[in-house]
């Protein structure tokens, strides 16, 4: 009598201290989320892509707020940033990350509209200035004119280059002094329009050669 007490009491604490298994849980799914391009200029914008199964709520940071389950969307960073793609369901939620870098760069224009005026050995020129309203420095500066003869400007009559002070290097929030003479031409009546570019080396971004380029200007 005292084995069969004792072995019911075994196995009635056995029973009190088993649980059941608890159902296992379907956490949704992040298959991908980055950003194409990944690094950019300052300025520029580039694309989050993301994939997802499982997913009943999905949302990115940074002001996007929900999206859908699968997609993309573009940005424009100001700066590197970091973002965080958080998905959820019923059973709970994942997150995933995409780090957008963003260059500074240097950005020259000209600062105001150059003045007309004559040399010496009468010959037309553009005196004035260019500046850098970009956040790192400019270096090796060089503008060039380009004169037409028609409204159209079917035909170019003359480039003048200048080369701004200091050896084109210019800093951010700088300008810097520039000449660049027709030196083909005898007086600006020749000129009924003209354009220019902006050339210059970007060392803190992707180390090469920047461009700018405007629409002519009728004289």
């Amino acid at each position: 009598m005292g084995k069969r007490i004792f072995w019911v009491g075994v196995i009635c604490i056995a029973l009190a201290t088993c649980k059941s298994p608890e159902a296992p849980k379907n956490l949704p799914v992040i298959i991908s989320f980055y950003a194409s391009p990944d690094t950019i200029d300052k300025g520029e914008s580039t694309t989050l892509f993301w994939a997802t199964a499982g997913a009943a709520t999905a949302s990115i940071d940074h002001g996007i707020g929900s999206v859908s389950a699968s997609g993309s969307q573009n940005v424009e960073p100001t700066e590197t940033t970091t973002y965080t793609f958080t998905v959820g369901n019923p059973d709970g939620t994942v997150t995933a990350t995409a780090t957008v870098t963003v260059k500074e760069i240097a950005v020259l224009v000209l600062d105001g509209s150059p003045k007309k005026k004559m040399t010496t050995f009468d010959c037309p020129y553009f005196d004035g200035y260019v500046k850098n309203i970009g956040q790192v420095t400019g270096y090796n500066c060089m503008i060039e004119f380009h004169a037409y003869s028609d409204t159209e400007r079917h035909t170019i009559i003359d480039t003048a280059s200048g080369f701004p002070a200091n050896l084109g290097n210019i800093a951010p929030g700088q300008r810097a002094h520039f000449e660049a003479i027709f030196f083909d031409l005898t007086s600006w009546d020749q000129i009924k329009s003209w354009d220019y570019e902006i050339t210059w080396l970007n060392l803190n971004a992707r180390e090469e050669l920047r461009y700018g380029l405007t629409e002519g200007w009728g004289l």
